[in-house]
């Protein structure tokens, strides 16, 4: 079986979203996922979608600067594709910072396999928790499909980025920081009212220390509120940021045309 020149060309671009797209997305791009299996996925995908996409690609381009560009644009695409879900885990990620400085344990790091970096202990376990859920609701099959859909607004090599691809980016953070808040909001209520009963009870009696007292309390109300509120977590994952990146992927693909 010979492969023409348009078919490797599409092959290219197709690969090049794709692959970008892995390397961002925060499943597949976890490090404890092998690179021989990324790539393989990657190839796999674009194989699938080669056929599909074909029909819209234009020529391959007959100098070196103008291939380089249209691969250096897919390659923008997927990035940008792929981290729509970096900023959803970074909207739990500092939603669980967040409670970790309001209990007391912003001081605590430890490594996150996941991430490679150091993280508090609330927000390691949100994370982790919101990349479990993020599988078992079929987030990955969610990212895959508004791959797949990407090319119906973006056709191969077609990215010409006459939007303004950063102001998107922008909005779509600032929607997922409120999401941030929501997902904080109930811990952090209860947490509120320990501290203004603490406040109370240290203007009534100033002989008692408080923050010996008071600490642990507010860690046994914090995590036993985080664990009540943890069907409330994965209620707005799936409901809220998992359809939302159907929208959120539309934008920046609208500011790519």
């Amino acid at each position: 079986m010979e492969i023409g020149v348009q078919e490797f060309w599409g092959f290219l671009c197709v690969f090049a979203r794709v692959t970008a797209l892995f390397v961002a997305a925060p499943v597949f791009g976890s490090r404890g996922v092998p690179i021989q299996a990324k790539a393989g996925l990657a190839a796999l995908i674009s194989l699938v979608l080669l056929p599909i996409v074909t029909p819209e690609l234009g020529p391959a381009p007959r100098d070196l600067l103008s291939l380089i560009a249209q691969i250096g644009a897919e390659t923008l695409v997927g990035l940008s594709l792929g981290y729509l879900v970096v900023l959803i885990f970074a909207a739990i990620q500092t939603a669980g910072h967040f409670l970790d400085a309001q209990m007391g344990f912003s001081i605590i790091n430890v490594l996150n396999p996941y991430t490679g970096h150091q993280s508090s202990v609330v927000e390691q376990l949100l994370h982790q928790l919101g990349m479990t859920l993020f599988l078992i609701f079929g987030g990955h099959l969610h990212l895959t499909a508004v791959l797949a859909g990407s090319y119906n607004l973006v056709s191969p090599a077609g990215a010409q980025f006459q939007g303004d691809l950063a102001v998107a980016m922008i909005s779509i953070a600032g929607g997922l920081l409120v999401a941030a808040f929501r997902i904080a909001a109930p811990v952090a209520a209860i947490l509120l009212i320990v501290d203004v009963a603490f406040g109370i009870v240290a203007r009534t009696v100033p002989q008692m220390n408080v923050f010996i007292v008071g600490l642990p309390i507010k860690i046994v109300a914090g995590l036993t509120t985080l664990g009540l509120a943890l069907p409330a977590f994965a209620i707005i994952l799936q409901d809220q940021l998992l359809p939302g990146l159907g929208a959120a992927a539309r934008a920046v693909l609208e500011a790519a045309r």
